[in-house]
């Protein structure tokens, strides 16, 4: 849900100036009003200058306008963001609220779309909207039940989810934005949720949404994009937003139902420190997919639509224990339906085609706190490894030129019928770095080490992005200071589906104020 920015930025700035910050708000009758706010100042700089291969070439049509229009120094994101968030409590019932709004100078700018100074300069939503209400029965029963617009989350994957990915939107625009909250980035649905402790360790899980929302991926010209045919404002398949279309033009979306995504699971506790899960999901995809009808006509643009599958069934496994001091998980996932790209032809180059399949995706990953060392006061690292098997993939009609080909249909995987990612991010923390400030070293990586699939990695193989930054925590007045670097590194490699990496050229440095109130 959005509105417009400047009434809906003023309505939050009166309500959070209506009390006193962060207080609990007795309401009589046993009812509470609980509150808070988390202001955020982000800017951020590009160090590389564009690459010849991977910028738009208006004269051939290629290449990625956001990289182009960004040059080496130039500034990728100067914004103000805020979040507040409402908990209104009375007896066993609630209700949640929370909302957000930001404003981006970078791109209020008239060299971008409508829709990119929009979505990436500056408007206003409504996150959390859900009443609740938690109660015992029996001897060791509880029950928690949910209505309204709020996330739900099963599973075990860290960096590289699979079962959670399925069971709501997320938000690529804000997750590209240093020290953006979770609560942005993971964005709830209209649904009603259920988890019921059947003894102390059985729990049995429920859902069912009531809407669907897709995955916001960023606009054309916008400094993450890689495309010109996703995201809002994409009006062509290959040309930016305000040019004439070559190739293709963009048609109506093809969205799946509101009312067919349900799920269910269970929890059991085999010990103090173990416990698995079982899940089943009926769900439809939110990742953007295109689908291309060219013309035969010469000169004459074609059509493609953004296309996303319904009816796909998930079937998920976990289990975490803790062994000593790391806390160790795994998750194992199979979707039958789901999305992946066969092998199409046009002039006989090979292009994606979404299709369905058969997907097996496995992740184990591990928490350890290190705790005190010679290194720092305290250690902490979080790690995933993830492997996607496409076992199967549909044939489809090879919708490409000439049409009359030997072979009409393909089932051949367009990018690689595996795929092996690794992340991890380490933190040094010294909480008495100096007077009244504690100091924190995040060090981060994430690495596409063979293969290329649709979901389950980051990019082409050989594709590895690192991170690392220094956060200042002031210890009385919820101040976070945070300098960051991210570096994209390998080659470019356009022209190979499988190795393809749009993002070599992107590294930045970003810093980032935030006060929590």
């Amino acid at each position: 849900m959005t509105t417009n920015y400047k009434k809906s930025a003023l309505w939050l700035a009166l309500f959070a100036s209506s009390s006193q910050a962060g207080e609990t708000i007795n309401l009589g009758n046993d009812a509470t009003l609980n509150w808070k706010g988390t202001i955020t100042y982000s800017a951020g700089m590009r160090l590389e200058e564009p690459d010849p291969v991977l910028a738009y070439n208006p004269k051939t049509g290629k290449g990625s306008v956001g990289d182009s229009n960004f040059d080496q120094y130039d500034m990728i994101g100067n914004g103000l963001y805020l979040l507040l968030e409402g908990h209104l409590r009375w007896d066993n019932f609630g209700f949640v609220a929370s909302a957000s709004t930001f404003y981006d100078h970078v791109y209020q700018n008239d060299k971008f779309s409508h829709d990119a100074q929009k979505y990436s300069g500056g408007y206003t939503r409504l996150l959390d909207f859900y009443g609740y209400t938690s109660f015992p029965y029996g001897e060791y029963g509880y029950a928690d039940i949910r209505v309204g617009r709020h996330v739900v989350a099963w599973g075990e994957g860290l960096f590289f989810p699979s079962i959670s990915l399925a069971q709501g939107p997320t938000d690529a625009i804000k997750a590209s934005v240093p020290g953006t909250e979770v609560k942005e980035i993971l964005l709830p649905e209209d649904q009603v949720s259920m988890q019921l402790e059947v003894t102390p360790e059985l729990s049995l899980l429920a859902q069912w949404q009531f809407n669907w929302q897709e995955t916001l991926v960023p606009e054309p010209g916008t400094f993450f994009s890689t495309s010109q045919a996703v995201g809002e404002g994409a009006t062509c398949l290959t040309q930016p937003p305000g040019e004439p279309c070559v190739v293709a033009s963009r048609g109506a979306n093809i969205e799946p139902g509101k009312t067919d995504q349900w799920g269910i699971g269970t929890r059991y506790r085999v010990t103090d420190v173990s416990e698995v899960g079982l899940y089943y999901l009926n769900y439809s995809d939110r990742i953007p997919l295109v689908e291309t009808q060219y013309s035969l006509v010469p000169g004459t643009p074609g059509k493609y639509n953004i296309i996303y599958f319904d009816d796909i069934k998930l079937y998920g496994l976990t289990y975490s224990t803790n062994v000593g001091i790391a806390s160790i998980a795994a998750e194992v996932s199979y979707k039958d339906g789901a999305p992946v790209f066969v092998e199409g032809a046009l002039f006989g180059n090979a292009v994606p085609l979404a299709s369905r399949g058969e997907v097996l995706q496995t992740n184990l990953n591990t928490i350890v706190n290190f705790g005190r060392n010679a290194i720092a006061e305290s250690v902490n690292l979080t790690a995933e490894i993830a492997y996607v098997d496409i076992l199967d993939a549909d044939k489809r009609n090879i919708a490409g030129i000439p049409p009359s080909l030997p072979n009409p249909e393909s089932d051949k995987v367009y990018y690689d019928d595996h795929s092996l990612a690794v992340a991890a991010t380490l933190i040094l923390s010294y909480p008495s770095f100096s007077e009244g400030w504690g100091l924190s070293i995040p060090i981060g990586y994430t690495g596409q080490i063979s293969g290329r699939t649709l979901t389950g990695g980051v990019g082409g193989e050989g594709d590895h992005r690192a991170r690392v930054g220094a956060e200042l925590t002031h210890n009385e007045s919820n101040i976070l200071l945070t300098l960051q670097y991210a570096g994209y590194f390998g080659n470019p490699d356009v022209g190979d589906p499988i190795k393809e990496r749009p993002l070599s050229d992107r590294d930045n440095i970003s810093f980032t104020a935030k006060y929590a109130f």
